[in-house]
């Protein structure tokens, strides 16, 4: 009985030692964080026993942070909310086994949707020692930079996120293009703008949890630099992207350690700070489908976030450098997920490093990324290569697109610069496109053209001369307005004469600005402008339906304003091109007009049958330069 016994526990103890290693082998070779665990609750929690007790109290924990999506405990038993939620949680007890034994804790929980390993994430680069050199940027002309920069287009509104090692915010090359948070007052402690960070003045520090975002490596510095060197400022380099902010997200913690965990409370920084395109020179491989799945909810649940991704560095002589063939994340999401791309490296002489990754299914396109001259501390300049240099040019070409036109969504973002792309032989087979960055040409694709649509609504007058044509007769309606007298000739100064009452002499004071009764404005001296009002039918209505605006412009300026369901744009330039181009768009629409060869002239738009809650107006010359601001008009 006692050897039967003794058999007994000898089976149990190695079934037990079985299940045990069988478990641990799922997470045999791969690394990660033996500290934490990552878990993503299921969407609706609908079990009131959970709602009202903490979901992790059962588990030697230390700690539980919401990274992404709001806390259990703001969400309402019947709530039919679909946003991911995401926890990390720190163990007590830091080892790989109690990582382990903690997911299979909670796998067997009813409201746990994934349980994972916190994976380590690591810097996408080869830095190497050569500082300065001859053409150190003429990387940038073969991606259409110098003929970019001829539009002047002012990236000041867009901010990138880069997500990194951190950044040096006071490096004179980097300084005037920082982001601020200015709803955040410096050091007081206090969440001023209420969005869960506190003192977060220049981004996020996610691995320390706090508004300290320095830098712990030359790396974040130097891509910053690529992404918006501040261009123009007679010192250090220049980058695609004028003006643009640069957020910094910083992911790897003060020991330049990086998770998974990092990452996701990253992307929920961007989210509540309106932070639209974020650069990812990092990633991983080996990471659990489950955990793929949790950084996929969170990418996929912020879908006006565009993220670029860079491919992973390795010699393309092995086989671990086709992506195809070995997933590397998250680049890899770019065959999910319409708002990231995935980006290779090619030389100078547009070759294929031969350290980039590559993947006919799974990299999108590549940018320059070998020798790449940029930022680095203290207020210093340096070389890097890699694909987390040529992240970082696409990333500044996505800002001058977001620019151009805030409303662009990240699907059509992403077709256009592949779509866009210089097609090579070298990536031929390689990348999806087939092709390395071309700034200029995206750019270019997504500007107003000259092609005017279908059926335009433009009515800009006959031909404008220096002498009004029209002759209005002197007799008024029953109901008079501001009719001019038969005889109106202006001479080389006019004299228009109204009443306060209006009547068929008007008076002599000449009025710019419109009163409140329209009167005839021709100005002091004429000019090519008609007025608006400068064709009156034989016989006024009582009330006109279009409210004239100044006929005198400052330069480069345009007026515009919608009245009456019809969009009215007075343009008034001294610059002496061939054409003018108007275009205005609502939401991802754009509508073209082509004007005729005069600079000074009212364009005239029925928006009776447009759905709408703002109008941007545009103005462009034959070579696509911009004329004036774009001007954007609420309903």
């Amino acid at each position: 009985m006692k050897r039967f016994r003794y058999i007994f526990f000898a089976v149990l103890l190695a079934m037990m030692w079985l299940g045990i290693n069988v478990y641990a082998d799922e997470y045999d070779g791969l690394d990660f964080d033996y500290g934490s665990v990552l878990v993503q609750l299921k969407p609706q929690i609908t079990d009131a026993v959970s709602m009202c007790s903490d979901p992790f109290e059962e588990l030697n924990i230390s700690d539980a942070k919401c990274i992404f999506g709001d806390d259990t405990s703001s969400i309402s038993l019947f709530s039919d909310k679909t946003e991911p939620i995401i926890y990390v949680l720190d163990l007590e007890n830091p080892s790989r086994e109690n990582v382990i034994d903690t997911i299979e804790k909670l796998k067997a929980m009813p409201n746990i949707e994934y349980a994972e390993p916190n994976y380590n994430v690591y810097e996408f680069s080869e830095p190497n020692d050569t500082y300065y050199q001859n053409g150190k940027q003429a990387v940038l002309d073969l991606i259409g930079a110098k003929k970019l920069w001829d539009f002047d287009i002012d990236c000041s509104d867009v901010a990138v996120g880069v997500m990194d090692s951190g950044i040096q915010t006071n490096h004179e090359d980097l300084i005037d293009n920082i982001w601020v948070n200015t709803r955040e007052i410096v050091g007081d402690g206090i969440d001023n703008d209420g969005n869960g960070y506190i003192d977060d003045i220049y981004g996020w520090n996610c691995g320390d949890s706090n508004g300290d975002v320095s830098y712990v490596s030359n790396h974040g510095v130097h891509v910053a630099g690529i992404v918006s060197a501040v261009t123009d400022n007679s010192k250090g380099v220049a980058s695609v992207a004028r003006n643009a902010k640069i957020a910094s997200i910083k992911i790897f913690n003060s020991s330049g350690k990086s998770t998974l965990s990092y990452i996701i409370e990253g992307i929920n920084y961007a989210k509540k700070n309106d932070i639209n395109i974020i650069n990812c020179s990092f990633g991983g491989v080996g990471w659990g489908s489950t955990s793929v799945s949790i950084v996929k909810s969170a990418i996929e649940a912020v879908p006006d976030i565009f993220f670029v991704i860079a491919a992973r560095n390795i010699a393309t002589s092995t086989p671990q450098a086709d992506n195809d063939k070995v997933a590397v994340y998250p680049s890899q999401l770019t065959k999910d997920l319409d708002n990231v791309i995935s980006v290779a490296n090619t030389t100078s002489s547009d070759e294929l490093s031969s350290t980039s990754h590559y993947g006919a299914t799974s990299v999108d396109i590549a940018a320059p990324g070998t020798v790449i001259y940029s930022t680095i501390p203290t207020s210093s300049y340096g070389t890097m290569s890699g694909t987390s240099m040529a992240t970082p040019m696409v990333a500044s070409a996505v800002a001058v697109m977001r620019a151009v036109n805030p409303n662009i969504s990240a699907k059509e973002i992403k077709e256009t610069l592949c779509s866009s792309s210089d097609k090579l032989s070298a990536l031929t087979g390689k990348v999806i496109s087939g092709g390395r960055l071309n700034a200029y040409n995206a750019v270019k694709a997504i500007m107003p053209t000259a092609t005017p649509t279908a059926t335009p609504t433009v009515k800009p007058t006959a031909t404008p001369t220096t002498v009004p044509t029209a002759t209005p007769t002197a007799t008024p309606t029953a109901t008079p307005t501001t009719v001019p007298t038969a005889t109106l000739s202006p001479t080389a100064t006019p004299t228009v004469k109204t009443t306060a009452t209006p009547t068929t002499v008007p008076t002599p004071t000449v009025t710019p600005s419109p009163t409140a009764t329209p009167t005839v404005k021709p100005t002091a001296t004429p000019t090519t402008v008609p007025t608006p009002t400068l064709s009156p039918t034989a016989t006024p209505t009582a009330a006109p339906t279009v409210t004239p605006m100044p006929t005198v412009l400052t330069n480069n300026k345009i007026e515009c304003e919608i009245k009456d369901n019809k969009l009215i744009v007075l343009l008034n330039f001294e610059e002496d091109d061939e054409v003018m181009y108007v275009a205005f768009r609502k939401g991802n629409e754009l509508k073209k007009i082509v004007t005729p060869d005069i600079h000074n002239m009212t364009v005239e738009v029925d928006l009776s049958d447009t759905e709408y809650d703002s109008i941007d107006v545009y103005v462009w010359n034959g070579n696509m330069k911009p004329y004036a601001e774009v001007k954007q008009i609420e309903k």
